[in-house]
């Protein structure tokens, strides 16, 4: 997953179309079957998840957030999934030595094992687990 995620940053900002196309060529090439489907399909936009919606998605972060800073900063941004990124509180770990200081959580997530999630899980199921 965080190869993907990488990959989205290095699209995103890179100017050149060729350099985007060989960006895209050497994730493709170095990725096996079936990360890289996955990974094509949600650039193209050939994925769908019936019960993660925007609203969803919205009620989340105003749960773990001011709602007046969420709006302003959305306003700024322009971008929901941006914006969330941005401001989604960290979770947070104790210290291994007992102390008041933390560590984020490591991410070992693969492309695939979110897709099925979020593809299988229900309705009533979902804002828990997109929680975490």
């Amino acid at each position: 997953m965080n190869r993907f995620a990488e990959l989205l940053d290095r699209v995103a900002y890179e100017p050149s179309r060729n350099n985007k196309l060989r960006l895209l060529t050497d994730y493709f090439r170095s990725t096996a079957d079936p990360e890289r489907g996955w990974a094509l399909a949600a650039l193209t936009g050939a994925l769908s998840f019936p019960h993660a919606k925007a609203g969803l998605i919205r009620n989340l972060i105003a749960e773990r957030t001011d709602p007046v800073l969420f709006e302003l900063s959305y306003d700024y941004v322009g971008d929901l999934s941006e914006t969330v990124a941005l401001m989604w509180p960290a979770k947070q770990l104790p210290s291994p030595r007992g102390e008041g200081e933390s560590v984020t959580a490591e991410n070992d997530l693969t492309l695939t094992r979110v897709i099925e999630t979020l593809a299988t899980l229900g309705k009533a199921q979902l804002p828990r687990q997109l929680s975490r």
